[in-house]
């Protein structure tokens, strides 16, 4: 999976290649068009057209008879019959291509969230380390070391936490720019970027040891290696927002509106039964 993960993830940098660092929000909206435009021409190579077609309009005769007829309860109900088997075969055919589509867009989705959900530290913020370590260690018995260089500073001592076997720590930013944080424990070392970079592509906030889809999930983060004591490295960011129509709002906003709106323009130049 990880071989997987960087493939797909080296194919989302290259996407998003022309927009540079500075300009996140147009390769937010570029790939959510992308998106859109693939979603409507996969379900158009995957579906039956003609069938669903078909589907639709005997369920637009069977709700045009129950309102011709709407004084007659026995029509109402053939009619109401009609268009429930109308509407499960509509749904029958529209099935595959719906499986079809899901599992790239959970990809699409996956890749957006780790580049776009979060936003980078400022100085002088503080912010939450929290490491959780395996099971079979103790959390006050462990020896666990911090190192975070010049550009960051741990503010008071850490909290451990036997109950989840948990380590934290609250750290202030001294200066802008992507700082390497390093642990330590039982012989075992993890580093990975903080980031207090404006314009910084990809902030991991995230990441566990022992999950199959942790390089697609919480692909910005390096690897957790097997024998390594920390079962999760997590890190509190601010959240991300991007401007629309005079708004800043979530990712996934911008991702819906940006593609509906170029699926429903490919539907309708290439005339797309949905």
């Amino acid at each position: 999976m990880n071989a997987i993960g960087s493939i797909i993830t080296g194919f989302f940098d290259v996407l998003v290649l022309p927009f540079g660092k500075t300009h996140q929000t147009l390769g937010l909206v570029w790939i959510s068009l992308l998106t859109g435009v693939g979603m409507a021409y996969a379900f158009k190579i995957t579906s039956n057209q003609k069938a669903i077609k078909k589907a639709k309009d005997r369920l637009k005769a069977r709700i045009l008879e129950m309102r011709l007829y709407q004084d007659d309860p026995v029509l109402i109900f053939k009619g109401l019959g009609g268009a429930l088997r109308g509407n499960l075969v509509y749904l029958s055919n529209i099935l595959v291509p719906f499986l079809v589509i899901v599992i790239p867009v959970v990809i699409v989705f996956m890749q957006l969230d780790g580049r776009y959900a979060k936003s980078h530290l400022t100085s002088d913020v503080t912010t939450i380390l929290r490491v959780e370590l395996k099971e079979g260690n103790d959390p006050f018995a462990t020896d666990v070391h911090l190192e975070t260089g010049d550009g960051v500073t741990i503010v008071g001592n850490p909290v451990r936490v036997a109950e989840t076997r948990e380590v934290d720590w609250r750290l202030r930013v001294a200066s802008p720019g992507t700082h390497e944080i390093t642990l330590t424990a039982a012989g075992q070392s993890y580093s990975f970027p903080l980031v207090a970079e404006k314009g910084y592509r990809m902030i991991g906030h995230v990441r566990q040891a022992s999950s199959f889809l942790e390089p697609l999930l919480h692909f910005p983060l390096p690897a957790i290696p097997d024998e390594s004591p920390f079962y999760s490295i997590h890190v509190k960011y601010p959240s991300a927002r991007y401007p629309i129509f005079g708004w800043r709002v979530h990712w996934i906003v911008i991702f819906l509106v940006y593609s509906l709106i170029s699926a429903a323009a490919l539907k309708f130049a290439l005339k797309i039964e949905i």
